[in-house]
């Protein structure tokens, strides 16, 4: 009789009691996970994590909680655990929210509309690989930019630049305005970078970011401590069109 496999440890944060019950009742049906820890918002499971006697095998986070959102929970846990494989579990398929969190650090991102057996192969998918890619983050250079040992083409420094201000909140015609240029002359750089890197999407070009060393992610820059939702540098009401 073969031993039975480990199971996988799941850490989840999730303030919709229904919901959260619901996705638990998914992931543990079989007999691959099993969820060792909870929380009503970001805090809650960050101080659960602490005190706990072992460390989850994933997190499974949601964006929008009280008290600390998930953003806020993410550079938490990549402050004290970096190598803790995250998936961000959601309803938010704007642009802004998942460059947010990849800067982060997530390592993938899933809708809260998937099937049970979509969440059980998105959690398996990142505690073995390390990263999940489905519909909206599926493209061959997202992948091809992981890998260590590709190496990156020669960018120019207006190239550079627009490579570092992709990760801010700054818009293409912003950065136009930033540059004393026009919104084409922007759009025409960010092409020429896409093709350099063979990236299609703002997203993949923020990955690009900080694999290449343009962008790091500082501590000090988002661990103020946030007691609201409100204070948070990541607004989560936002819907700034990137």
């Amino acid at each position: 009789m073969k031993p039975k496999r480990p199971k996988i440890k799941v850490a989840y944060a999730e303030d919709h009691i229904t919901m959260r019950d619901a996705m638990v009742d998914y992931l543990e049906k079989g007999e691959e996970i099993q969820v060792i820890l909870l929380g009503d918002n970001g805090q809650m499971l960050l101080e659960n994590m602490i005190l706990a006697d072992e460390l989850p095998d994933v997190c499974l986070i949601d964006i929008n909680m009280p008290v600390m959102n998930g953003f806020s929970l993410l550079v938490e846990i990549r402050k004290r655990w970096p190598e803790l494989p995250c998936l961000v579990l959601t309803s938010f398929v704007e642009e802004s929210y998942i460059i947010n969190m990849v800067k982060a650090g997530a390592n993938g991102y899933i809708l809260k509309s998937c099937t049970g057996k979509e969440l059980i192969d998105a959690v398996k998918c990142v505690y073995t690989n390390g990263h999940f890619f489905n519909e909206i983050m599926n493209e061959q250079a997202i992948a091809n930019i992981l890998i260590e040992n590709k190496k990156s083409p020669i960018l120019n420094e207006r190239e550079i630049q627009l490579l570092q201000l992709v990760c801010s909140d700054l818009s293409y015609a912003d950065i136009g305005v930033k540059w004393n240029t026009t919104y084409k002359t922007v759009e025409g750089i960010k092409d020429r970078l896409c093709t350099k890197l063979q990236i299609t999407s703002r997203i993949g070009l923020v990955l690009a970011a900080i694999r290449m060393g343009y962008y790091t992610i500082e501590s000090q820059q988002y661990a103020q401590s946030n007691n609201s939702e409100n204070k948070t540098k990541f607004n989560i009401n936002s819907k700034k069109q990137l």
